[in-house]
């Protein structure tokens, strides 16, 4: 770890809080539409402008947003992929932020988060290649995040009769999907599992093990908390990957 990454970790947080709070912000002045469903109309809350309030919000958001940006400076290092990533990372907070109060990612978020995808994949397959080699990888990590989600959404309707996913998930998961590669998406999944069950385990131990009948998580949160340790751990994952096809290329003698 040189300096310069120390530096630009300290500098990262530095910003990421005020761009927490602007983020809160932000989300009070998007139009309301954005954060209803299609067939709805807005609430009159959504329509009054005060819809997160900045304590706790705001600090909630810049907080972690700094931590986690300063984490990937320090574990990356200071690149253009690392500035992406904490660009990324502020679409994201904002993406959980929306779905945890309202149940909702607007699509203009996802759009935003594409567009820093998209330009991390071509980063990436350009001088990289972390998780893509060839030029329509983003495209199978594309079609592989969506679809994992999808065909779980189709299973859900088919045996439980009700929805699994929400199509905005599936839409975030997908746009994850550029970023990762087929590979790298199946583990932000994971992530994403292990802090929703830690998280659902916190739950069931502060109600005393009764849950709210009909009570919803919002999965967003998760796959963005997912995506982002995800990358802040990439280091290590590229060596257990690395590992892995070392044992699995291993010959043995008989």
């Amino acid at each position: 770890m040189e300096i310069r990454d120390i530096i630009a970790a300290v500098v990262s947080a530095a910003v990421s809080v005020p761009m927490g709070m602007f983020g809160c912000s932000l989300l009070n002045k998007i139009p309301a539409k954005w954060l209803c469903d299609y067939d709805e109309e807005p609430s009159q809350e959504l329509l009054s402008g005060v819809r997160f309030k900045m304590k706790p919000y705001g600090v909630i958001m810049g907080v972690v947003l700094a931590v986690l940006s300063a984490a990937l400076m320090l574990t990356n290092m200071l690149t253009l992929r690392s500035v992406l990533g904490v660009i990324l990372f502020w679409t994201l907070v904002l993406i959980a932020a929306a779905d945890i109060k309202y149940q909702i990612i607007p699509d203009q978020f996802t759009v935003a988060a594409a567009v820093v995808c998209v330009a991390y994949a071509v980063t990436d397959v350009i001088a990289d290649n972390v998780f893509s080699d060839k030029w329509y990888d983003p495209l199978i990590g594309l079609a592989v995040g969506g679809g994992i989600l999808m065909i779980m959404d189709l299973f859900s309707f088919a045996v439980l009769k009700k929805e699994g996913f929400g199509f905005g998930d599936i839409k975030l998961l997908a746009a994850l999907g550029i970023l990762f590669g087929w590979k790298y998406i199946i583990v932000v999944m994971v992530m994403a599992s292990l802090v929703a069950a830690v998280h659902f385990l916190i739950l069931i131990f502060k109600h005393n093990g009764k849950m709210d009948e009909g009570s919803y998580l919002p999965m967003a949160p998760y796959l963005c908390l997912g995506a982002m340790i995800t990358l802040v751990c990439l280091p290590w994952l590229e060596k257990l990957f690395d590992l892995y096809a070392t044992v699995l290329s291993m010959t043995y003698l008989p």
